[in-house]
């Protein structure tokens, strides 16, 4: 691509962000215990989010995932606007039958709603969220994680099959999936996978906008590591790479050090005090620092003495 055409597109970039006017990164915390627990479970909570959408016409949903234990919202419109939007969400989620084992966890959600004031910021936010089902499953892509709005980020046979195998959703269906008549005069709800599609409720398009094109897409959810883990900070979670994402980190620190590319072949020092850096800077576990430096397990468990009892979530 030639110097001039990547400037102007990344001018008409900025120009689309900046017209969307406020942006705000809303999410709960990931320490909270599980709240959906089974497949019918995520259903009821993706239709509560798309019709609660739907009904706070003030309020756009660029992208968002529902994990087992927290929730991932990219919003625009007014801070107040949005907090009432969400509160909504959690009220109908701790009334909805489905949910009634994890009603009372709800009550206690911390919620961050974070500021998201630059293009690039907005950018590194919709890859973090979009991502966030493929890091925590290691049987997921960011393409087929089901419970959110990723799947249809530049994926041209989602978005056919939404088009092709979409069913119109009756207000009876309605009524049964909202418990309620509120959203009897919403127009153009639609279901797939025995559930109200994102696609017919989120700004997809939006979103997509933000990137000069596809693989300007794809090279932040595949390669832009570091900026997640600022990201993970600043709403206090903790970040895991997946050992792909690792290794690459791995032998550019490698490179850049030690002038040697392979971990393998770096001398025993300099894996200490990768290990180290893998352990304290990445939260890499004992069995993935052992794998990106051919490090013998006891020689890890020696330098970081794994506790009697894990109790918290690691790439091992």
């Amino acid at each position: 691509m030639e110097a001039r055409e990547f400037y102007r597109l990344e001018e008409d970039c900025d120009f689309r962000f900046r017209r969307l006017g406020q942006c705000f990164h809303l999410c709960t915390g990931e320490n909270s215990p599980i709240l959906f627990h089974n497949e019918n479970e995520f259903k009821a909570a993706m239709n509560i989010v798309a019709f609660l959408s739907l009904l706070f016409p003030d309020i756009t949903v660029i992208t968002f995932e529902i994990m087992s234990n927290h929730l991932h919202f990219l919003v625009t419109g007014e801070k107040e606007d949005i907090m009432w939007w969400f509160n909504a969400i959690v009220k109908k989620l701790k009334t909805h039958p489905e949910l009634s084992e994890s009603k009372h966890l709800l009550d206690s959600l911390e919620v961050k709603l974070i500021d998201v004031n630059d293009l690039e910021n907005m950018r590194n936010v919709i890859a973090y969220i979009n991502r966030n089902g493929f890091v925590a499953n290691v049987n997921e892509t960011p393409f087929s994680y089901p419970w959110g709005a990723n799947r249809y980020f530049f994926n041209a046979e989602a978005k056919r099959r939404y088009m092709s195998c979409r069913t119109k959703v009756s207000f009876a269906e309605r009524r049964e999936m909202l418990h309620s008549n509120k959203a009897d005069y919403l127009k153009d709800i639609y279901s797939l996978d025995d559930y109200i599609c994102p696609a017919c409720f989120c700004g997809v398009q939006i979103g997509e906008s933000l990137f000069r094109n596809a693989r300007h897409y794809f090279s932040k959810i595949s390669k832009g590591i570091e900026s997640y883990s600022e990201i993970a900070k600043s709403i206090g979670e903790t970040l895991f790479y997946n050992d792909d994402e690792l290794y690459s980190l791995v032998v550019s620190v490698c490179q850049k050090n030690y002038g040697i590319k392979s971990p393998r072949m770096i001398s025993a020092e300099a894996k200490i005090e990768l290990a180290k850096k893998l352990h304290y800077d990445y939260n890499s576990g004992n069995k993935q620092i052992s794998r990106m430096l051919g490090m013998n397990i006891n020689a890890v468990d020696s330098l970081f003495p794994p506790p009697n009892t894990i109790c918290h979530k690691s790439l091992q």
